[in-house]
């Protein structure tokens, strides 16, 4: 056999493009993509249920005509992904690829579609609560435990001090002083730092929109968060969109001239 026979021609290339086109098919972007690593390098339980739903070969492409052996492609392929994002965020390297190596052994003795499906659960959850350890490295107290995992629940909501302190039945005076002698931070200033850190997220890895950005992080309306983003990155929404866009994960930080 010639050398270049074994290359994959550009004629068949065009023909799976061309059958993609007719189906109607168009893989997941990559901006869905990040937002799903997004959530996960922030500990954020929605990138379990986001990994459950790429684990669709609808959704992903077709890459073995054996329905198990597909499935355990397409495991191997987002766990290797994740891998890379948790590295960036910070997570011991020779932890996540234990950790990954580990649960790619399982798959390849899988049988079935649904032990594929079930480990890409357990897997992605090991890496969901361990991004929790390691943002939770210092040792707080116990409500202040509480206040950091219900900011990071519900930082895209309306959110306040004095609600976060009834559900402790503390008085918010008393938390808001905890608050900042454990973390080095008020409780409104790492609500916002949330948001500012997640609005890069999203400028930089999604087309959303500034409204749609604005509104899903609890923003007043675009003018405030524009203003607000502005205060505290050096530039508007639209500047940092057009210098930073697809820039790698480790480089997001708060960006200022």
């Amino acid at each position: 056999m010639k050398k270049d026979e074994r290359l994959i021609s550009h004629d068949e290339i065009h023909k799976l493009l061309h059958d993609n086109a007719e189906k109607g098919f168009i893989h997941t972007t990559y901006q869905e993509e990040s937002q799903r690593f997004h959530y996960l390098i922030n500990g954020d339980t929605r990138a379990i249920e986001d990994s459950m739903r790429l684990m669709n070969p609808e959704l992903q492409g077709k890459l073995s005509n054996d329905p198990v052996r597909n499935m355990r492609y397409l495991f191997v392929i987002n766990t290797g992904l994740a891998t890379r994002y948790l590295i960036e965020a910070g997570i011991p390297q020779e932890m996540v690829y234990s950790t990954s190596d580990l649960y790619i052994q399982k798959a390849d003795y899988a049988t079935t579609i649904n032990e594929i499906r079930e480990l890409n659960h357990e897997l992605w959850t090991v890496f969901v609560e361990t991004v929790k350890t390691f943002k939770r490295e210092n040792l707080y107290s116990k409500p202040i435990l509480f206040c950091l995992n219900y900011i990071d629940s519900h930082f895209n909501e309306k959110i306040s001090l004095e609600a976060v302190a009834d559900k402790l039945n503390l008085n918010p005076c008393y938390l808001s002083t905890l608050f900042k002698k454990e973390t080095g931070k008020t409780f409104a200033g790492y609500v916002l730092d949330m948001r500012i850190r997640t609005a890069i997220s999203l400028l930089t890895k999604t087309d959303y929109s500034y409204t749609q950005i604005a509104y899903s992080l609890a923003f007043c309306s675009q003018s405030h968060f524009t203003k607000t983003f502005h205060k505290h990155t050096g530039y508007t929404p639209k500047q940092y969109r057009m210098s930073f866009y697809n820039t790698n994960l480790s480089a997001i930080e708060y960006s200022t001239k």
